[in-house]
């Protein structure tokens, strides 16, 4: 009997460092006793979306947040996401640094390949380093949290 060989996509597969904040989601527990507001935006580099991007964003303390949650989605194909909190849509309200993280590379053969440099500007990788900022308020739109990052 002859073994049969799936192809998967990409979207089969997450970034290992996603599975660090994944994680570290499961670890803060239930967001039930959390006050959420909702997050839902776009990614894109240059203009063009970014898809399958890991997106995390990270307590701003300089700013007052001092949540000890990390709020994260993945975007899909057009570049969509939704932040999601210890399992429930929505983040604390606050300021954030915002981390994102390219998608990994298929794997091809069984053998994980080594990813490349990511298709924006290294410092959107770092909390440390990125200058991307926003703050989740109640009454926000869609567009205030549209991320453009650059290359």
């Amino acid at each position: 009997m002859q073994e049969s060989h799936s192809v998967r996509k990409r979207s089969d597969f997450l970034c290992p460092a996603f599975l660090v904040v994944a994680s570290v989601l499961i670890g803060c527990g239930s967001g039930s006793e959390l006050k959420l507001s909702p997050v839902k935006g776009t990614v894109a580099v240059a203009g063009n979306p970014l898809a399958e991007a890991g997106i995390s964003f990270r307590a701003d303390e300089s700013k007052g947040n001092k949540t000890k949650h990390i709020p994260s989605a993945t975007s899909d194909d057009e570049g969509n996401y939704e932040l999601v909190t210890g399992g429930e849509k929505g983040a604390p309200p606050g300021w954030y640094k915002v981390v994102v993280i390219p998608s990994s590379p298929p794997i091809v053969g069984g053998e994980m390949p080594k990813p490349g440099p990511p298709p924006f500007d290294k410092k959107y990788l770092d909390p440390g380093a990125t200058d991307l900022s926003v703050e989740v308020k109640d009454g926000a739109t869609p567009d205030d949290y549209n991320l453009e990052l650059k290359k």
